[in-house]
């Protein structure tokens, strides 16, 4: 953690003070104590959506499951945002659903199927003090798999009020996102990064914001 802290008061001479600041700043908002989980999204503007939306909200890991669809982005629907946002691809396994629940679950995470199932929760009846939450939204078409939602832990729905009975998947994120962030942010959770991860991405941070930083981190490392 030393050396990230070394490393990033070095880095900070190359950028301007206020570019600087804006990252110290936007960190500071930051969480990971909700990740997002997109299992086999098809639309590549969807896709893009999301993962403005988790920029825009805050949202530091997005997970990626790979089964059947390649997950596809529109670089000019990102619009810059995808250098701020983790992400994290699933598709080396046979059952990459299966093993991403896994991964979450060892790493404290509820299994949260954003699904209308009976007894599901609205963003705001969630209960956000059990603990850190996985949000898992599945594709345009299917919704999420069997996998997911036999083995959740909890469903979230959000409720609609006119002949409109879903809303797409970037709509839905959105929505869920904002009002959970809210949420969250007003309590006495704690929904920051950790010091030590909070350094490391704004290390990865300035070095993709410096030009040539390769070179000035070999001379760093000198």
């Amino acid at each position: 953690m030393y050396m990230d802290e070394q490393l990033i008061d070095y880095l900070k001479d190359f950028i301007k003070e206020d570019r600087f600041e804006r990252m110290i700043d936007v960190l500071k908002r930051r969480t990971d104590y909700l990740t997002v989980v997109l299992e086999d999204l098809h639309y590549s503007q969807n896709a893009s959506s999301v993962i403005r939306h988790c920029d825009a909200f805050g949202i530091q890991d997005l997970h990626i499951i790979e089964n059947r669809n390649k997950f596809k982005i529109k670089n000019h629907a990102v619009r810059g945002t995808l250098k701020w946002i983790n992400l994290i691809y699933h598709n080396e396994q046979k059952h990459n659903s299966l093993s991403t629940i896994q991964e979450l679950k060892s790493r404290g995470y509820r299994i949260i199927a954003t699904s209308p199932q009976k007894g599901s929760n609205t963003p705001v009846s969630f209960d956000i003090h059990s603990g850190k939450a996985a949000l898992f939204f599945g594709n345009e078409r299917d919704g999420l798999s069997h996998e997911i939602l036999d083995n959740a832990d909890e469903f979230l729905h959000i409720p609609m009020e006119g002949f409109v009975e879903s809303l797409n998947i970037s709509a839905s994120c959105s929505i869920i996102l904002q009002q959970l962030g809210a949420r969250i942010r007003n309590s006495n959770i704690k929904w920051q990064l950790e010091k030590n991860r909070n350094n490391k991405i704004l290390v990865e941070w300035l070095k993709g914001s410096i030009k040539k930083s390769d070179n000035i981190l070999k001379a760093f490392s000198l």
